[in-house]
Formats: C-alpha cells, structure tokens, sequence
C-alpha cells in the first residue's frame, strides 16, 4: 500500500482561512455553497481584479471548477499565480498543486515543491497533505518517508482527511515510523469519520485480519462498502470476497461476482482471475468460456496464477481459445514457467481445431523453432491455414516465409494445408 493520494486543484476556500475573509468573501463563499455561481462571479471578479489575493485565489477556483465561467486550468493558474505572489496560501497551495498536476501549467515538480512549501510553512493543511505525498514519493526532493509522515501529521492534526489516512497507512504499514495498530487506528478512524474511502478500506482490512482491533468480519463488511461505492478497487475486490465466502455477510455469490467484475474492470489482477473462475465453473454467474478465458488471461499476464489454471480447465475440456491462451501463458511465463514446448503442444491442440489465432502461434513457432524443431514448411502450413481464415498477420509471415522455401516445398506445404 503506497502512500501517495492525489489531490485535484478543486478546492475552493477551506475552512481554516474562512475566518480572515472579508465579508464580501464570506458572500461568495455562500453563493458558491448554494450553486448561485453568477452571483459569486459578480462579487470577486472585481475584488480580484483589484488585486485582493484571497478573491484571486477563489476566482481562480471557479476558474478550476468551471464555476460561473467556462473551465479553464490555465486562467486558473494566472489567478493562483497572481494570489501566490502575494504570499497569500492558499494560492500558493493552489499553484503548487497545478505545478504537481500538471493542469494549466507544466509539470514541474521543483516548482510544485517550492510552492507548496510556502504555503505548508503557513500551516496551509493541504499543502501540507501534498508535501508530504512529495517526500513519500521522491517527487522534486529525496524521497523521505519519515519527513513525509512529519508533514502528514502536521495536517493531520488540523483535521485534514488524506493526511489522516495517510498518517494511520504509515502506521499501519510501518512506512517512516514504528509500526503502531493503535496510532494506525487512530488516525484511520478520524479520516473514515470523514469518509475518507481509502482510510475506510485500510480500517476495514485491520477489522478483517484482527490487528490492533479485535477481528470482527461484520465490521470490515460495512468499512468495504463504503469505501466500494466511492471506487476503491482493492475494497470492491475484498467486498467480492467477503460475499461469495459468506464471510461478515450472507453468503451471495451473484453479489460477490458483481464487485469482482467493479474490481477487475479497474485492472486489479486478483478480481479478474476471481472472475476468470466465476465464468468457468458457472459460480455466481451463467456458465461462459469465452467471459472466463478473457478475464483468465488479462489475470494469467500478471502472474496470478489461479488464471492460468482457470485456462487450463477449460483447455482441458477442448476449448480452443482457451488452449490458445493457455500457450500463450506457457510461451511468455505467464503464471506459470516459460515453457516454449508446453506452449507449442496447447496451440497445436487448438490449431487442430481450426482456431486461427492459434494456426498462427504455432506458425510463428515453426518458424523460429521455439519449442519444436525448425520448419519453415511446417510454418508455412499452419500460417496458410490461419490466412485462409482472414488472420492478416498469417498472411504477413506467409509471405516471409515463401522466400524461404522452394517452388516444390510450397507446393509441400499448400498441400498439407488442405
């Protein structure tokens, strides 16, 4: 689990430098909350033009959000750089954020650096959040993870969600401090309190394995939705989980398939090759090989094993793509050890089919002798086949190949295509 969270340049003015607002400020501030952008447009386009760095600052915001005017990051960044220059914070914060992002201005994390900096010596919370995320990451500075969690506690301490979350996973995982499951807890306990989805998904994993809290699969459930429904893919893969196990929640395979397929769709490998199986055995969800070998491969390529083995099951029942695949796997190491010849034996399987990707495979492994001997007749043979099936790739190596051969072992191989 890393520690770095992005935060987008889309907030507006917080609450800890509401105080210091003017009371036209405070009125744009209740316009903006109340969605009347033409009426908060109305009152700090003048005070911004003006030169008042505050006004800048939130002008520059709507200019981030789209609010009242049409989104632009770049006349934010003129509106932040202007507010910045004046030492105001939160424009400070606001165009190191852009820099750190990339939106409107170039990505520059030196700049990005200093000018979050500034505005973290301010005590300016979110800056102090993105500082620390700098060091965690060796973004514009050594990476530091015990100047990084200094910075998150710095923030944590005024409250701010990412930091919290941030300070409790360094807890949590002994990342830049003692390992420490009652800090971790502290500390993820007040982000979760604000919904913070993956402090959320982090306390949920400490109630599901019992650290530092005693184990309670109910409690790790309702953590897991939470931060599900808000798109954490590690949770709605956990959720999956928990559902098809009957784990700290009625026992619901459909239910369980439906968060692995949330997860697998946002690439996590375990999803898919949980799903991979789902479609091969018909668990949860109608029986479909052609689902299974799809999410089965896209597991197998990084190395989870148990997709390669969901191929499997179904090569073994003849299905060709999924001999296909499961060559491929053998071929390139996927999950497994790379094999050329165990590679060479399931594409022949599937090529004796007709399945053309796999005419094409074993084509390719003629031709360069991996896993069988070398023969550019063989792989004439089986790139013909899979060319007279409309493979454009078959029909590209046939042409090479062809160079290599004799009139008569042309002839050869055309008649062992038939």
């Amino acid at each position: 689990m890393g520690l770095m969270r992005t935060c987008a340049i889309l907030v507006l003015m917080l609450a800890s430098f509401a105080a210091a607002q003017s009371q036209p400020l405070q009125d744009v501030q209740a316009a903006i909350n109340r969605k009347d952008y033409a009426t908060a447009l109305r009152i700090v386009q003048p005070a911004a033009q003006g030169g008042d760095p505050s006004a800048q600052a939130m002008l520059g915001s709507m200019y981030a959000l789209g609010y009242g005017v049409k989104q632009s990051y770049s006349e934010a960044v003129n509106w932040f750089r202007k507010s910045a220059a004046q030492g105001f914070p939160d424009g400070q914060y606001q165009l190191g954020t852009a820099y750190l992002l990339g939106q409107g201005a170039a990505q520059n994390n030196t700049e990005a650096l200093n000018w979050l900096r500034k505005a973290a010596d301010k005590g300016h919370p979110d800056a102090q959040s993105n500082l620390g995320m700098m060091y965690a990451q060796g973004l514009g500075v050594k990476r530091s993870q015990t100047d990084a969690v200094n910075w998150f506690r710095k923030a944590a301490e005024q409250g701010q969600s990412v930091a919290q979350s941030n300070l409790g996973l360094a807890y949590l995982s002994g990342q830049g401090v003692n390992r420490d499951y009652t800090e971790a807890l502290n500390w993820l306990r007040k982000a979760a309190d604000q919904n913070d989805a993956q402090a959320q998904a982090n306390l949920a994993s400490m109630y599901a394995r019992g650290e530092g809290v005693k184990k309670d699969p109910s409690q790790a459930v309702v953590l897991y939705r939470k931060a599900a429904d808000q798109g954490v893919a590690g949770a709605q893969y956990s959720l999956g989980i928990a559902y098809t196990n009957g784990v700290g929640v009625a026992k619901n395979e459909a239910e369980g398939i439906r968060w692995f397929r949330k997860a697998a769709d946002q690439g996590v490998p375990e999803a898919q090759a949980s799903l991979g199986m789902a479609y091969a055995i018909g668990m949860g969800v109608a029986k479909d090989p052609a689902e299974s070998v799809k999410w089965s491969s896209k597991a197998a390529q990084h190395g989870i094993s148990q997709g390669q083995e969901s191929l499997r099951a179904l090569a073994e029942e003849g299905y060709a793509p999924a001999q296909n695949e499961l060559g491929l796997t053998y071929e390139k190491g996927w999950g497994s050890l790379k094999i050329d010849a165990e590679a060479v034996n399931w594409y022949r399987r599937a090529a004796e089919q007709k399945f053309a990707a796999a005419q094409f495979n074993l084509g390719r492994m003629y031709a360069a002798g991996k896993g069988t001997r070398q023969s550019d007749t063989e792989a004439y043979k089986w790139f013909a086949l899979a060319a007279a099936q409309g493979n454009q790739d078959a029909r590209k190596q046939l042409a090479e190949v062809a160079k290599r051969l004799t009139a008569e072992q042309i002839a050869e191989a055309k008649q062992a295509s038939h």
